[in-house]
């Protein structure tokens, strides 16, 4: 497994949707791009932003009932791919027994993200899907590679956009 963190969630300017992005803490900096919802991406920037909503959330709901049961959340797992959908495996630790709870990773990173756990993506999936960058890009700036690759790519697509193209 290789321990990842979150690099942010990014708009994906062809299909306008949220992208979760987890960036490996170590070289060469691969990251994951995981296609989520909307609430989701709210949810993990609320967290990422420690931002105390005046009524609980449901990933805040569910770390409040974690906690009134004695149980924790050691870490989330990006499992695997299969036809494209990501799964994962939160793995919980209650009355001192290891409990395994499959879940979308949007709600995953989430919850990690407000109960601080540990975030992993499996082998498999990071040798399959994660984006490997240019190497003078991750000495210089690590997990803020991802941010520039898209800003760099939003000017490409500005450079070849006609006004014709926003007609019907």
């Amino acid at each position: 497994m290789v321990e990842v963190e979150v690099a942010g969630v990014k708009v994906d300017l062809r299909s306008n949707s949220p992208v979760l992005l987890l960036q490996e803490l170590t070289a060469p900096y691969r990251v994951v791009p995981i296609f989520i919802g909307v609430p989701e991406a709210n949810a993990i920037d609320l967290a990422i932003a420690n931002v105390d909503p005046p009524r609980p959330l449901t990933h805040d709901l569910a770390c409040t009932l974690l906690d009134v049961l004695d149980a924790r959340i050691s870490q989330v797992v990006v499992t695997e791919v299969r036809n494209g959908t990501y799964y994962a495996e939160i793995t919980l630790i209650a009355n001192g027994i290891e409990h395994r709870v499959s879940a979308r990773p949007s709600d995953s990173v989430a919850l990690a993200i407000r109960s601080g756990a540990a975030i992993f993506v499996d082998d498999a999936v990071m040798n399959s899907e994660g984006t490997v960058f240019d190497d003078t890009q991750q000495a210089d700036s690590g997990p803020e590679v991802v941010q520039e690759e898209i800003v760099g790519e939003f000017r490409d697509f500005l450079k070849s956009i006609r006004p014709e193209d926003f007609s019907e």
